[in-house]
């Protein structure tokens, strides 16, 4: 689907105007004020420029996964204890494979890294941002911030996480911030000549803690949730200075394999506010996906990596350990005679993967790996087959027209 952008007549305009003025006064000063005037044997140059091709095109792409859930099991594992220090890096060693060919690299990341406090999990989480530094060196390069974790460790937590992230160079995150001046500041990223930045907000930052939402009441710059006519005028800031505009969202229902009404409502508005990539996340569990006019929305990617496989219920194992890569392409077609700017999104294809659980001999502990499913093998996930063809059909529920990679041969 295409979006048509506004024309850019009057700077055309001005621009041959220009030109012209200056040829004008070229000529007079060859003809009437110069001793090398021009004559037969000094002819005048050739002033003709080589015509430039009136449409140009560009051309960039996007992968996006889901939340990044740090479980105490999952923290335990990335510890060496030889050097006192977290390192996820072989857990990602799909992952980061999966990346390489991909300009934009998105994922969620469900809890905040507040080093002034221990590390804990369920139900409030604190995470080393080793696995924050570690995503990066995998190559994500768009991460969401929002979640309602996020005042899990209460203000200061908040603020040394989005701390954390605003240091890093080259990396847009987002929904998170040490102050109302950071918060409005709306990063704009650049993909190979297209223009981007991503909106973030969440359905709820405190999981109805009254002290932590006091502290947010306060400061609501610590983490962005869902208030229309902030959205409305967020939108507003940035959607004429931007190709492509992304909003993730954190919403719907834990552990849910559809939306809700609420969700594609918010995505409805979304869509009719000129936002072109909704990226869903908070569920645990994959979602459909669909397109509202020229807006595709996703409205769940599941986990990226967690270990909700343990002592919880049968749902949420089952749902927990299963999450998706999307993946689309971004043509952006300036046609300098019309004076337009048309920006198309296609190509939506996806790639299940799976947080899996093993012993590993070298480490003498459990740990862990995210499988994309088009790497999968039975010692990973015995019955993979027909996890596969459950959440492709979960997948496409709203709209079949999707390519989900297919299963390794055998």
């Amino acid at each position: 689907m295409a979006r048509r952008l506004k024309k850019k007549a009057k700077r055309r305009l001005l621009l041959v105007s220009t030109l012209l003025v200056i040829l004008i006064g070229f000529v007079c000063f060859n003809f009437f004020g110069s001793d090398s005037a021009a004559s037969l044997d000094n002819p005048l140059p050739n002033l003709t420029k080589p015509k430039e091709e009136p449409i140009k095109t560009y051309k960039a792409s996007l992968i996006a996964t889901g939340d990044g859930l740090i479980h105490t099991a999952v923290y335990k594992a990335a510890y060496n204890e030889a050097t006192g220090e977290y390192d996820f890096s072989d857990m990602l060693t799909y992952t980061k494979d999966k990346l390489k060919d991909y300009d934009i690299k998105y994922y969620n990341q469900e809890t905040v890294f507040d080093s002034t406090s221990s590390l804990q999990s369920y139900p409030s989480f604190n995470t080393p941002s080793a696995f924050g530094q570690n995503m990066i060196d995998a190559g994500f390069n768009l991460v969401s911030l929002a979640s309602n974790h996020s005042m899990d460790m209460g203000a200061t937590g908040a603020k040394v996480s989005a701390s954390w992230w605003e240091g890093k160079d080259g990396i847009l995150a987002t929904g998170m911030a040490t102050s109302q001046e950071k918060s409005d500041e709306h990063k704009i990223m650049n993909a190979n000549g297209i223009t981007y930045t991503m909106l973030n907000y969440t359905y709820n930052a405190t999981n109805a803690v009254a002290s932590r939402q006091a502290q947010l009441d306060k400061e609501p710059y610590l983490a962005n949730t869902f208030d229309e006519e902030k959205v409305k005028a967020d939108i507003a800031a940035v959607r004429d200075k931007v190709d492509v505009l992304i909003v993730a969202m954190h919403w719907g229902v834990e552990y849910q394999q559809t939306a809700t009404e609420t969700q594609r409502n918010q995505a409805k508005f979304l869509a009719d506010n000129g936002v072109d990539i909704v990226l869903g996340t908070h569920s645990h569990s994959i979602e459909p996906w669909e397109w509202i006019d020229d807006t595709v929305v996703f409205y769940s990617f599941g986990n990226f990596i967690s270990n909700q496989m343990g002592a919880e219920q049968a749902l949420v194992r089952k749902v927990g350990t299963v999450g998706m890569f999307a993946t689309l392409d971004i043509t952006k077609t300036v046609d300098s005679e019309k004076d337009t700017t048309t920006v198309k999104i296609d190509n939506i294809r996806a790639d299940l993967n799976y947080s899996y659980k093993y012993y590993n001999n070298t480490k003498k502990k459990y740990d862990y790996l995210v499988i994309p499913f088009s790497k999968m093998e039975s010692k990973y996930l015995s019955n993979y087959e027909s996890v596969y063809n459950e959440f492709s059909k979960v997948l496409k529920k709203y709209d079949s027209n999707i390519n989900i990679e297919p299963l390794p041969t055998t």
